[in-house]
């Protein structure tokens, strides 16, 4: 009873909490005084159960400033750091050479583990020595980043350094780690370092800006920062910064300018806000989507229906292909009607499974703190953002409502005339009865042409007009369906899918037609009708965005909207001993890459966030988790590769024939590029200076 108690909490918490992309035009999120009366009803011994599952209560007070707008939401978007002299003049002092790295990296890593205590750091040497090398102790860092143990990650890399200390990644990624957990200082040094030995590396000039902003010092930032983008003018994080410093001088066109850059390559929430904010908005020609968005996904456009009859003869057979049609329609109604109420019961028990499932230790893990990774995004791709709104696409359709009512009276205008000039046709005409052949066949002849007359009149009207409807539905289902795959879970999404079918179904099969019989001659010859077709069934909608990350202590999986994680059961216990509650405000990417011609990273220097190799995936970050997740080809490559990490697959990159990306194994390369953290300076703010 306690767990449906609790579980019914959480659900209530969680949509509670403010979220950028949880409230809709017409909701507004509770106030600050309706949390507080929520909180303080809540049960001592469920806040108790809550507490022992890792389940935080929410802070009202930090609460307050998130409703009312922080920095990711576009609120006070002009905070920028307060320069911080003492912290910059460590960061000046110490100069490294090659030689001073490896006494350097040992005191800093004195110092962390200072900062974040013995337990942690004991954790992290039994985490480390799982590693079979370096590079999958490296590994182990970038996986416990992914799955929001910061404290863990900066301490195994801290291990692996000590292992190989000259690793052009490994020093970037650990700088990057200590800049976003707030130990800017201690980063500079190792940056400055590499920025000598590999001159215009785009992520290592970035992860300099970013430090040196988090310090403070904002015309050291932007001179980084504007050499940054000299090298890559797209690079996600350091448009972001640029856009806050152009903001906060009061250039609203550069700072929107900077910010559509940013999210060109990475898609955020937070930066659609800002954006909106600064008085422009995100159109579609702003988002880049990694695969093509199927205009009609579950092909209608390819379930054709028989012809219009424009004259009796076509009238005829046609007559009976309808019925033939409209059978086979009634057929596959039925058909997904029994699927649809059997995906609702399925559904339903899913929502108690997803339920309990929050319930359990690993809901714990920072990582799925965002599950719905491109409802956001989507929306800014395709909803009312293209070439739509919603007050065109309201006025689109009363259009199309006043022209089936014009419809309606012009058919019925036509059959009126039709009627009245054949009652007139009989009444006037001689019949032929008891005459011969010929003046039957001339009156049938004069009788079929004015049936004839009317139905193309008719039918041509009906047609046309019935086209301009079933293609609004076709465009807007289509559309539709496109943003709900990234929206909806996929058993819920399963029901939308079947609810179009039958829609569409009910459509096309309900076209009205017009038939006339032919006049009856004199040893008239039967015609033959037309064999009927069978009635072409609707696409499988197969998700093409899909990207497996396989890390050394979990993986994963995000397949279209839903993201899956799974720890490796010898990790689970140092995941969810670690505090994450630090006010810090996480925001970066890391570049992902594979390509057999790059050298070695100690002569080449750390993965450019422009990488160009034949596989490469990123990763976007802010505080809500992962915003935008993707796989990219590179010059080499076909799209549509998987990496997978096998003797095999070294070889041949392992290019299969779906559209997924598996990145996996130490042969990955990984980039970290740290952005602009704005609240909060993380878990090593305040980390001793002894290691200057």
């Amino acid at each position: 009873m306690k767990k449906l108690i609790l579980a019914t909490l959480v659900v209530t918490i969680g949509y509670l909490l403010p979220g950028p992309d949880r409230v809709s035009a017409q909701e507004k999120p509770p106030t600050k005084g309706e949390l507080e009366k929520m909180m303080q009803e809540l049960d001592p011994e469920a806040r108790e159960m809550m507490k022992q599952m890792g389940i935080a209560v929410p802070d009202i007070g930090k609460l307050g400033t998130a409703l009312s707008g922080s920095y990711e939401a576009g609120g006070n978007r002009s905070a920028i750091p307060a320069k911080d002299p003492a912290r910059i003049a460590v960061a000046k002092k110490t100069i490294l050479k090659e030689s001073d790295l490896s006494p350097y990296l040992a005191k800093v890593h004195a110092a962390v583990i200072a900062k974040v205590g013995s337990q942690p750091a004991t954790d992290a040497r039994e985490m480390y020595g799982m590693a079979g090398s370096a590079a999958e102790g490296a590994q182990i860092a970038n996986g416990l980043w992914m799955f929001g143990s910061t404290a863990y990650a900066i301490l195994v890399l801290g291990n692996t350094l000590q292992s190989d200390p000259l690793n052009a990644d490994y020093l970037n990624n650990y700088a990057a780690f200590l800049t976003m957990a707030g130990a800017e200082e201690a980063a500079l040094p190792i940056l400055k370092y590499l920025n000598a030995i590999h001159p215009q590396n785009s992520t290592v000039l970035n992860n300099l800006a970013q430090a040196w902003f988090g310090l403070g010092d904002i015309p050291t930032a932007e001179a980084y920062l504007d050499s940054t983008l000299a090298l890559y003018p797209g690079h996600s994080q350091a448009n972001l910064t640029k856009s806050v410093i152009e903001e906060q001088k009061g250039n609203k066109t550069e700072a929107v300018k900077a910010l559509k850059e940013s999210i060109r390559s990475g898609y955020s929430s937070g930066k659609e806000a800002r954006i909106k904010a600064l008085g422009h908005k995100v159109t579609g020609r702003d988002i880049t989507w990694t695969t093509d968005l199927n205009e009609d996904p579950l092909g209608f456009g390819h379930m054709n229906w028989p012809d219009y009859p424009m004259n009796v003869t076509e009238s005829g057979y046609l007559e009976g292909e309808w019925e033939n049609y409209r059978s086979e329609i009634s057929r596959l109604s039925a058909k997904y009607q029994q699927e649809f109420a059997m995906a609702q019961n399925e559904y339903a028990l899913t929502i108690q499974e997803r339920t309990m499932e929050m319930l359990s230790p690993q809901a714990n893990l920072h990582l799925p703190k965002k599950q719905m990774v491109f409802s956001s995004k989507i929306a800014a791709k395709m909803e009312y953002y293209d070439h739509e709104n919603p007050d065109l696409e309201l006025q689109r359709y009363e259009e199309q409502l006043a022209n089936r009512e014009r419809l309606s009276e012009m058919v019925r205008e036509k059959e009126s005339q039709y009627q009245i000039a054949l009652e007139q046709f009989v009444k006037t005409a001689k019949d032929g009865e008891g005459t011969g052949s010929t003046d039957m066949n001339a009156y049938c002849e004069a009788r079929d042409n004015l049936s004839n007359n009317y139905l193309t009149e008719v039918n041509t009207l009906l047609r046309d007009e019935n086209k301009k409807w079933i293609d609004h539905w076709r465009f807007t289902m289509g559309r539709r369906l496109n943003y709900l795959q990234y929206t909806l879970w996929p058993e819920e999404f399963e029901l939308e899918k079947l609810r179009a079918m039958i829609t569409w179904l009910a459509m096309i099969g309900g076209q009205e037609v017009r038939f006339a019989s032919p006049c009856e001659r004199p040893e008239e010859e039967e015609m033959l009708g037309l064999v009927s077709g069978k009635l072409q069934d609707f696409y499988d909608i197969n998700c093409k965005e899909v990207s497996r990350m396989n890390l050394f202590i979990g993986s994963v999986t995000i397949e279209c909207n839903k993201m899956t994680t799974q720890l490796d059961s010898k990790f689970f216990k140092y995941t969810v001993r670690e505090n994450m509650d630090t006010d810090q405000i996480i925001q970066g990417s890391v570049e992902i890459g594979f390509d057999p011609n790059l050298a070695d990273p100690v002569a080449w220097g750390p993965v450019k966030a422009e990488l160009k190799g034949e596989l490469y995936g990123f990763i976007e970050f802010d505080g809500n988790g992962i915003t935008d997740v993707g796989v990219k080809a590179g010059a080499k490559a076909t799209f549509g590769t998987n990496y997978v990490s096998d003797e095999n697959a070294k070889a041949s990159l392992g290019f299969a024939d779906d559209l997924s990306a598996t990145l996996v194994g130490a042969e990955a390369r990984w980039g970290w590029n740290s952005g602009p953290s704005m609240e909060g300076k993380g878990i090593l703010q305040g980390i001793s200076t002894t290691f200057k």
